[in-house]
């Protein structure tokens, strides 16, 4: 046991002041049912409230700042900032989707649009044949008009002649697919990896050169396991998130699907 660590019966150490006091914001959030935009109670008030130290407060305050659910504004308050969109894993992934699903707007600007004949790196990421068709779309991803992610999709062209007279800032590609010719995304395959964005990514996403981002890339396929679409995308972590469910989402506790869209 370190000198001054606390602890309680059988041993176990007491919970950390400044950990005791995000648990208790965390809780407070949820009890009060704060959503973006929403300001916290002036510190003392909340430190009281809590139970804890207004240090600890502030340490808590700041480790929640790092993670993007709170922010402070000079000679304004801390603030609730808006939910972020969850990919869940487990599920058909639709951007759009998890945009709604947090109460916010979905948008896109396109970037590029084209038709281009698979190279052999593609064909063999993809299983596609080389020199084959590709509708190749390239969008900043947008939630209430703020900058989340880069997707560069290359979409099976053999599946959708003539997609390209869509346009994809009013459209979703997903809704496209299947009003316009009927493919549905059943499957996917999915990788994630931490990058830093260059100088590109980082103006599209209005970040700093060299930021943390997470990377994705993915494989999507209909009922029949026909190759759909191969995606890239570069995400700001601080504008969306992933997470796991086990198990079926219609057997889970409402609360439980409430907190893991919080």
């Amino acid at each position: 046991m370190t000198k001054g660590q606390d602890r309680v019966a059988g041993g176990i150490p007491a919970t950390p002041p400044r950990d005791r006091a995000e648990e208790g914001i965390l809780y407070y959030i949820q009890r009060y049912r704060l959503t973006g935009g929403d300001r916290l109670p002036a510190e003392r008030d909340l430190a009281e409230e809590l139970g804890v130290s207004r240090t600890a407060l502030r340490a808590a305050i700041g480790r929640l700042e790092s993670a993007h659910m709170l922010e402070r504004r000079h000679g304004a308050g801390t603030f609730i900032c808006p939910a972020k969109p969850v990919n869940i894993f487990e599920d058909t992934y639709s951007y759009s989707d998890s945009v709604r699903a947090v109460g916010r707007v979905p948008g896109s600007r396109v970037i590029s649009a084209r038709w281009k004949a698979a190279d052999a790196a593609l064909a063999e990421r993809t299983g596609l044949a080389e020199g084959a068709p590709i509708f190749e779309l390239c969008r900043v991803r947008l939630a209430d008009e703020h900058p989340v992610s880069i997707e560069t999709s290359s979409i099976n062209g053999s599946l959708c002649p003539g997609i390209d007279r869509f346009d994809f800032g009013s459209e979703e590609l997903y809704r496209v697919l299947e009003r316009a010719y009927g493919i549905r995304v059943e499957h996917g395959i999915e990788r994630i990896s931490i990058s830093r964005a260059n100088g590109d990514e980082a103006d599209y996403l209005g970040i700093a050169k060299g930021s943390p981002v997470f990377f994705e890339s993915a494989l999507e396929y209909d009922a029949e396991r026909t190759l759909v679409e191969y995606v890239k995308t570069v995400i700001n972590p601080a504008r969306y998130r992933f997470a796991s469910l086990s198990g079926r989402q219609e057997v889970m506790p409402k609360e439980v699907l409430a907190w893991l869209n919080a």
